[in-house]
């Protein structure tokens, strides 16, 4: 599953997009491991640090009068959903990517300190299987609701695992 609100596709193929905004990729990698090359890991190791890379776009005529209107900027927070019985919690967060109105792509980079999820065990409730779900979000300072921008992406799916 992956949204973005506002999303104004064109209506017509002659027609410009008013407004699209897409998270492109969510990827998870252990520090120092395939750097830089866009390699995931799924299986990490509870006894570790891992990073949660998130990309996002916003294009359309009105893209750029849209972020100039909000300023501010983007929070970005992922959040892990335990598959069984575990935590659902949030990995982790960052506010402080500028929204500039001439760019359309953007990047952070979350970093997840070791042992914030458990593994999964034999026996146990606790599969050690997480979804991981992402945020993009921009607040709006205008008086008038409805002008926030926001973006989710669902997945990928990780598994928590002592390597010994």
């Amino acid at each position: 599953m992956n949204q973005f609100d506002p999303n104004l596709p064109r209506q017509n193929p002659a027609d410009p997009d008013l407004i699209v905004g897409d998270v492109t990729a969510v990827i998870v990698r252990e520090p120092g491991n395939l750097q830089p090359y866009d390699v995931g890991n799924s299986v990490l190791s509870p006894s570790k640090p891992f990073q949660v890379v998130v990309r996002w776009k916003v294009t359309g005529l009105l893209g750029p009068l849209w972020l100039a209107a909000l300023g501010g900027k983007w929070n970005v927070q992922v959040y892990a959903e335990s598959m069984g019985a575990g935590p659902e919690i949030r990995l982790a967060s960052n506010n402080n990517i500028p929204a500039v109105p001439t760019q359309q792509n953007y990047e952070a980079t979350l970093d997840v300190p070791a042992g914030i999820l458990p593994e999964g065990n034999p026996g146990s409730s606790i599969s050690g299987i997480y979804k991981l779900v992402v945020s993009v979000f921009l607040n709006s300072n205008l008086p008038a609701p409805g002008y926030d921008m926001i973006g989710f992406s669902e997945g990928p799916y990780i598994q928590i695992e002592n390597p010994n």
